[in-house]
């Protein structure tokens, strides 16, 4: 059983635990992205005047049409990091910026967060669209249930006098020795931490199939829609609702949350997105976050997310799975503490390759000795 435990360790280690250095670096940058953006982009993001009320969003849309001869089909509001508007109008693919504070149109960028969307794209999709999601999805569950479990098996002492070994880095030790307690002992210290990381990482790789997962363990009573199935009923000849209608139904739908992103449909059967938050902070514990579907068309609510009232698997996912991934959880401290575990992967990648040469010129050595005797 050891051997075994030790050859899926090794070779799995070795393939996936290249891409999870990768994931695991650029989510160290991007658990701090609400600050890293701000300070990247003071001028966009900053709000001229934090204490001044806010302008009312119907301002910023006309002045965006005005300004960029389109309809405004996206708007994200001033909440966590964004001290400002962001709107998009049909036919122009920059981000739109205008200023809390007064409606005034402040800048663009080609991508709403900058670098930081570049570094969140290599982490979920190393760039490479679906196919990247599926690989940086398979690594992540390929940590949680073969790596982490075999290396607690191969991590447990044969002797209970060796125990402490594995707890400590020894002092005054050989190069050799320092980087076997490196993997050991960071691997067991960290092993529930990146278990969590990786569990979330794997549904947002394969969210439709883990929310079924997570469904049929909480025994829902019927499956949650899939969102990007959703579709608007087929209404010929009426219009669809535009966006100032939207903000109306918005505005309706819950009074006492924070809005968040609204984004029109961007063909004919799409729905209308609207999502809010529970504050416009950032926030630490489960995030309370409603989000609802409605017909382009009628504005009757195609499918509505209610944070409370939601079945427990639908919690599970959506409350919960967000702050624990990108640590968030506890607030400043588990955002530490995630900083710290994104560079795990790398550093048990890396030591594991130098265990994995060290034996490797062992093995060697032992060959040709044996060689000689046999040839003798």
């Amino acid at each position: 059983m050891r051997k075994l435990m030790l050859q899926l360790h090794l070779w799995i280690g070795l393939t996936a635990g290249g891409v999870l250095a990768v994931v695991g670096l650029t989510g160290s940058l991007y658990v701090f992205q609400p600050e890293l953006t701000v300070a990247l982009y003071p001028e966009l993001y900053k709000a001229s005047n934090p204490d001044a009320k806010l302008v009312d969003v119907r301002v910023v849309v006309k002045n965006a049409e005005a300004e960029f001869g389109g309809e405004v089909t996206s708007i994200f509001f001033p909440v966590r990091e964004l001290g400002n508007y962001i709107v998009k109008v049909r036919g122009n693919k920059q981000f739109l910026f205008f200023d809390a504070s007064t409606g005034a149109y402040l800048g663009q960028m080609e991508k709403r967060r900058g670098v930081m969307d570049g570094i969140l794209d290599l982490h979920r999709h190393l760039t490479i669209g679906e196919n990247g999601a599926l690989i940086t999805g398979t690594s992540a569950l390929l940590l949680a249930f073969v790596l982490l479990s075999s290396g607690l098996y191969l991590w447990m002492p044969r002797k209970k006098r060796n125990l402490r070994d594995g707890l400590r880095l020894k002092a005054n030790a050989s190069f050799k020795r320092r980087n076997y307690d490196l993997h050991n002992v960071f691997g067991f210290y960290f092993s529930i931490p990146l278990f969590l990381a990786a569990i979330t990482g794997a549904y947002f790789g394969f969210q439709e199939k883990a929310q079924g997962v997570v469904d049929t363990i909480t025994m829902a009573k019927e499956p949650t829609p899939y969102v990007k199935k959703l579709r608007s009923s087929s209404q010929a000849g009426k219009p669809s609702l535009n966006v100032y209608q939207v903000l109306d139904y918005m505005d309706g739908l819950y009074p006492a949350y924070v809005p968040r992103t609204l984004t029109l449909p961007a063909d004919s059967i799409g729905t209308v997105n609207l999502t809010y938050m529970a504050s416009k902070n950032l926030e630490a514990g489960p995030q309370n976050r409603p989000m609802v579907y409605l017909d382009q068309y009628s504005g009757s609510i195609v499918y509505d997310y209610n944070p409370n009232t939601a079945p427990i698997g639908r919690k599970i996912t959506r409350n919960w799975f967000v702050p624990i991934h990108f640590g968030e959880i506890g607030g400043v401290i588990t955002r530490i503490l995630w900083f710290f575990l994104g560079l795990m992967p790398a550093l048990l990648w890396i030591t594991g390759i130098i265990i994995w040469r060290g034996r490797g010129k062992k093995k060697r050595k032992g060959y040709v000795i044996t060689g000689r005797h046999v040839t003798a």
